[in-house]
């Protein structure tokens, strides 16, 4: 059975420009790998130039009984980029909306404690914000319709308790001379959507039982970087069931010791192994997720796919964002097998070039 060493969770992630590498169930005060020194072959750059290269996301995905979908920051230290989507369950109708943000001193934020990370335009206002003070964890958005999409409104909030499960991992990207660090948290939320044909139109939006996952990455980018990953919800036997599985060409070196997968059932977290994932006729074809230690054994099936290709100046980011179905077979650490059928999730995959 696969296991993870799980370490004491560190003041801070870069300390005297050594990275502290590892996996930690709680969080530092900031997810943040500023300065370290020479991540790029070695050579010397001044640190306000190779900090520039530091890419961060965050995200909040949510699934209930009537719609799955996720709200997602891109923070380029230039310009950022707000995007929500989702799914009608029932009906596999797609709503997305984004929002171009221009110059800000930060987009997403670094601080664990308390923080916001917000699209202010009126006509597409999305909010992820935290705060362990209050012990709550937000999302709400307001998007304006157009002749394709209605009007939407949202809002999603958890608590931090026992079962609010979280993990931060700090892996080499793919050398140690660099690192990507990523904060995931898994937790049963309250919330829902609506929609109209006018945003004047929705008075109350409902609350629902749903689960949600949060994730904050910050990385050193490549030039060229490739990334792919899903998210999982089900609800089997009154537990509350969560999965998070990623891939990219900056893995490490040695991912059996640093990855970013996790499984979390109700109050346990498992730390899981990297995994190979495939999809050999496209990505709206059957999609293929397996490891080696006979722990995850899924198959993905795409039921609708939203594609997206972002030329700025310099940069190309071109994803896709797919909703379907996981079916398959997980073991947590304990051994506990979880047979997976018609199981929503997400699966989101990437090319950034800079």
């Amino acid at each position: 059975m696969y296991t993870r060493n799980v370490l004491e969770t560190p003041k801070k992630l870069v300390q005297n420009g050594k990275i502290n590498f590892g996996t930690f169930l709680s969080a530092p005060e900031k997810i943040d790998i500023k300065d370290v020194p020479a991540p790029y072959a070695g050579i010397p750059f001044p640190k306000f130039v190779s900090n520039t290269r530091i890419k961060s996301r965050l995200s909040f995905v949510f699934d209930n009984d009537e719609y799955i979908g996720m709200c997602e920051f891109f923070d380029d230290k230039v310009f950022g980029l707000a995007e929500v989507i989702f799914w009608e369950k029932k009906t596999g109708k797609k709503m997305a909306y984004h929002n171009f943000m221009g110059p800000r001193r930060r987009f997403v934020p670094k601080n664990t404690r308390k923080a916001a990370c917000v699209s202010f335009d009126k006509t597409r206002y999305m909010k992820i914000s935290w705060n362990r003070e209050l012990n709550k964890i937000f999302l709400s958005f307001t998007v304006k319709g157009d002749k394709f999409r209605p009007a939407a409104k949202g809002r999603f909030e958890a608590v931090f308790d026992e079962y609010t499960k979280e993990m931060v991992a700090v892996t080499p990207a793919p050398s140690t001379q660099r690192c990507s660090a990523t904060w995931i948290m898994a937790m049963p939320s309250k919330g829902g959507i609506s929609v109209a044909k006018h945003r004047r139109f929705i008075k109350q939006l409902p609350v629902e039982n749903s689960r949600s996952m949060f994730l904050l990455n910050r990385t050193y980018v490549k030039s060229h970087s490739l990334r792919e990953v899903m998210f999982g919800f089900v609800n089997l036997d009154g537990k509350n069931i969560s999965f998070s599985f990623a891939s990219s060409n900056q893995d490490a070196s040695n991912p059996d010791h640093f990855n970013d997968n996790v499984l979390v059932i109700d109050k346990e977290l498992t730390p899981m192994p990297p995994v190979c994932i495939t999809h050999p006729f496209g990505v709206s074809k059957k999609w293929v997720i397996q490891d080696t230690e006979s722990m995850v054994d899924l198959a993905f099936y795409p039921a609708s796919v939203n594609n997206r290709v972002l030329n700025i100046i310099v940069m190309r980011n071109a994803y896709s964002t797919i909703y379907g179905t996981f079916e398959g077979v997980l073991l947590s650490k304990d051994g506990e097998k979880i047979v997976l059928k018609n199981c929503p999730g997400i699966v989101k995959k990437s090319t950034l070039r800079l």
